[in-house]
């Protein structure tokens, strides 16, 4: 069990895929950071931000399941068995999933969301 600590897990990925790895990294705070601007700002994550950030997951999908097999080393006449078809599947819909995550705070933060009428509250309004 020695295997799975976490500081053991952390130095497989870093070897295996060193500079992406950081960039991955600072990539989620960058998001993290979006969304937090945004809900301090009172701004909608729902409506267009919503709606143009799923129109570009639907294109950033497509993308990764054309180049999936070139990017493995493979081809699409490597792809003979239905659990082939079923993981280019799970990659395009990974695609569009990332990209609506990652999109949406973008598009509101940069003016394309309405600001809400109501400022969220975490707390019951006093009565």
């Amino acid at each position: 069990m020695q295997d799975f600590h976490p500081a053991t897990l952390f130095v497989i990925a870093q070897e295996t895929l060193g500079f992406l790895l950081w960039l991955g990294i600072g990539l989620a705070v960058i998001v993290l950071a979006l969304y937090a601007i945004a809900l301090m700002r009172g701004l909608a994550l729902r409506g267009a931000p919503m709606r143009i950030a799923a129109i570009l997951g639907i294109l950033v999908g497509i993308v990764a399941m054309a180049a999936a097999p070139a990017l493995t080393g493979a081809g699409f006449s490597h792809l003979v068995a239905g659990i082939d078809y079923v993981f280019i599947a799970l990659i395009g819909i990974g695609g569009f999933i990332a990209t609506v995550i990652a999109v949406t705070p973008l598009f509101a933060v940069f003016g394309l969301g309405s600001a809400r009428d109501e400022r969220i509250s975490l707390t019951a309004p006093a009565e």
